[in-house]
Parts: C-alpha cells; sequence; structure tokens
C-alpha cells in the first residue's frame, strides 16, 4: 500500500473514532513537533557538529508553512539523508497507528467502566491522580451526568458526547 493510502487510511480511522478534522490536523501538528524531536535526537546522538551547522540554517522563528516545511525538510535530511522522507512517512504513520490504538484502547476501558467492569473500575481507580485520567473521568461524569429518562422508562443521552468519542445515532421507532 503506498503513503499516500495509508494516511488517508489513518485518516479515517481516526475520523470513525471520533476525531474532527480540526482534532486531526491538530493531532499532525503534535506528530510534527515529535518527529522533529525525534530527528534532532538522532541527528544529535549520530554528528553533534553536523546539528550544531544546521542551527545555522534552519529559519529561527518560522512565520509561514514554507519556513516551518524548510525547517523539517534540512532537519530529516540533515538527520537521514537519501532517506529522510521514508523516514518521515514511516515515523508519521507509526505516531498515527499508536494514536488509533490508544484511542481504541480507551474508548474500550471508558466503555467497560461505565459498564461496571471490576478490572475497568480497578485501573481507572489505581491512576487516579494521573491527569490524563482525570480529564478521562470528568468527560464520563459529564455524559452520566447528561443521561435523562425519556417517556418509555429508557434512559437516554441528553447531550453530544464530548471529542473525541462518537455520539451514537439515536434511532426512531415507526
Amino acid at each position: 500500500m503506498d503513503y499516500n493510502t495509508e494516511l488517508e487510511n489513518a485518516k479515517q480511522k481516526l475520523l470513525q473514532l471520533g476525531f474532527t478534522e480540526e482534532k486531526y490536523n491538530q493531532l499532525l501538528e503534535l506528530a510534527a513537533e515529535e518527529l522533529i524531536d525525534r530527528a534532532l535526537i538522532d541527528l544529535q546522538e549520530k554528528d553533534l557538529p553536523l546539528l550544531e551547522e544546521l542551527e545555522k540554517n534552519l529559519v529561527a522563528e518560522p512565520t509561514n508553512i514554507e519556513e516551518a516545511n524548510k525547517n523539517i525538510e534540512l532537519i530529516f535530511v540533515s538527520a537521514y539523508g537519501e532517506q529522510a522522507e521514508l523516514k518521515r512517512q514511516e515515523m508519521l504513520m507509526e505516531y498515527l497507528n499508536t494514536t488509533i490504538q490508544q484511542t481504541i484502547t480507551t474508548k474500550d476501558l471508558i466503555e467497560r467502566y461505565q459498564a461496571g467492569d471490576p478490572t475497568a473500575i480497578a485501573t481507572i481507580e489505581s491512576s487516579k491522580d494521573h491527569p490524563d485520567v482525570q480529564e478521562v473521568l470528568k468527560l464520563v461524569e459529564e455524559q452520566s451526568n447528561n443521561n435523562v429518562t425519556n417517556s418509555g422508562g429508557e434512559t437516554e443521552n441528553s447531550n453530544v458526547t464530548p471529542e473525541p468519542f462518537p455520539q451514537p445515532v439515536p434511532t426512531q421507532n415507526y
């Protein structure tokens, strides 16, 4: 499968998992920062004098996308030579695939937690002091506070599920 197809498939999977276009674009920005950091670390470990030379050629404060892309290209070419583009693509796909797996795992944990699964509850309880877990628990609590009972005695959610979790499509009974 070619890179563009892989990238589009990863994007579609993230959108299916509840990411919006805006969140996907923010994810790409985070990925770019991560990839640059990794390339700079690789370069530092490989050739410190080359890293110092690279610093002289970079645009210190990029003011537009062209300057930022030029910096990225310089960093990757310096770190990986002829394999720069391939390495960048591999690193981006690894980042996106890791994000997909983490999102699936997190959503599964939340669903099991909401269903009262003792293992999920124990996992979350043991991690409650972690800021990321606190944020997820806040979202779960907000969602459970939005539940109402309809005229048929069934529980429904009165609000949209917070991103990045998809909202189920309500069905109508005829």
